[in-house]
């Protein structure tokens, strides 16, 4: 009889969709999705879920739940006392605490203290870059922590194909690019779209595009764009995949970012980088392209704005570079995830 797995999760992101499709090679999976807004919701959504596991979790051989949550602690719970495996994801919010942006899980009392217990309990803790790795280690350190990076799909061969022709065809000055969700003020500065767009306006003759993004998150900040930055909401992948060929700089200057799965696509279509040192983005560039160190108080912010310009200076006159697809292709794909995942998942 084939296994059951539980997938836990309160959005379906791609993360979540891509490891749901890696564990249906090995089980037969059933989703749940934890609803947490508004905020008056929680309640009845965890009295919901505590019902649901009580009567289901004998069904299953592994709880399979993504980001340490309110969402996470009853299933690693549950799963502890039925003699289950359960393994928990740490995508990066989930281990921050953030005040000045709001942002992170740790902000909140009762939702560190899930967040951090789910850790505890937990079979398996995966966490998507040494990074991140180091951050449980010292909230939860006798959690079973394992490194699990984040992967790419490669390309098909016909988009491959496709890539190349415009590729070809495509003649123009040698310009930089970012991609990054961004749909709040939290996360305009979260992802460093500020930082971003002040490099930009002090490069006018160089074109910059930013992706993912609206002008109304830069009013909501009340930043005016650079003139020479392009600015595109979020657009199909295949799409994506034709700006990384006509791009020759991939730029992210994020506060915090737990791994950065654009920033490795941009390096498998060659692209060189020019990054902060945030979080695991320095593991994903693994000495590849460049990085600066970005200050925030007003004295040092501009010492560290001239030294993204002279890096983007630097990259925009360099080849691009077939050694970043290699790296990319030998450690980040969605490939190794899934002899990972698979491994891991065998062990319960």
């Amino acid at each position: 009889m084939q296994k059951r797995a539980l997938v836990v999760y309160t959005h379906p992101s791609t993360f979540v969709k891509g490891d749901v499709e890696i564990l249906r090679q090995s089980f037969h999976v059933e989703e749940y999705r934890f609803t947490n807004n508004p905020p008056g919701r929680l309640p009845l959504s965890l009295i919901v879920q505590k019902i649901f596991l009580l009567f289901t979790i004998y069904r299953f051989d592994l709880v399979y739940i993504w980001f340490a949550d309110y969402h996470s602690f009853l299933p690693t719970l549950f799963s502890r006392l039925a003699g289950k495996q359960s393994v928990l994801v740490i995508g990066g919010y989930d281990v921050c605490r953030e005040k000045k942006y709001r942002y992170g899980s740790l902000l909140k009392p009762l939702r560190a203290f899930m967040a951090v217990s789910s850790m505890k309990m937990a079979s398996d803790v995966l966490c998507v870059s040494a990074n991140i790795a180091r951050i449980v280690g010292t909230i939860a350190p006798k959690a079973n922590k394992m490194i699990v990076y984040n992967g790419i799909q490669l390309p098909s061969s016909d988009q491959i194909s496709v890539e190349k022709t415009n590729q070809d065809n495509h003649h123009t000055k040698p310009s930089v690019l970012c991609v990054a969700l961004v749909s709040t003020l939290q996360a305009f500065y979260i992802k460093g779209i500020d930082r971003y767009n002040k490099v930009a306006s002090k490069i006018p003759d160089t074109c910059f595009t930013l992706v993912g993004c609206t002008k109304q998150v830069f009013e909501l900040a009340g930043i005016e764009p650079a003139k020479n930055l392009r600015i595109i909401p979020p657009i199909p992948h295949d799409q994506l995949y034709t700006l990384y060929n006509q791009s020759h700089v991939y730029c992210q200057f994020s506060r915090r970012e737990s791994f950065s799965l654009s920033l490795a696509e941009a390096m498998y279509h060659q692209m060189i980088p020019v990054i902060s040192t945030a979080g695991g983005m320095p593991e994903v560039t693994s000495g590849f392209g460049h990085s600066v160190y970005f200050y925030d108080s007003p004295k040092l912010c501009n010492q560290s704005i001239e030294q993204a310009i002279e890096a983007i200076n630097q990259a925009l006159n360099q080849p691009k570079n077939p050694a970043f697809q290699h790296h990319i292709t030998q450690n980040f794909t969605l490939t190794t995830r899934t002899h990972q995942l698979t491994a891991v998942a065998s062990l319960g």
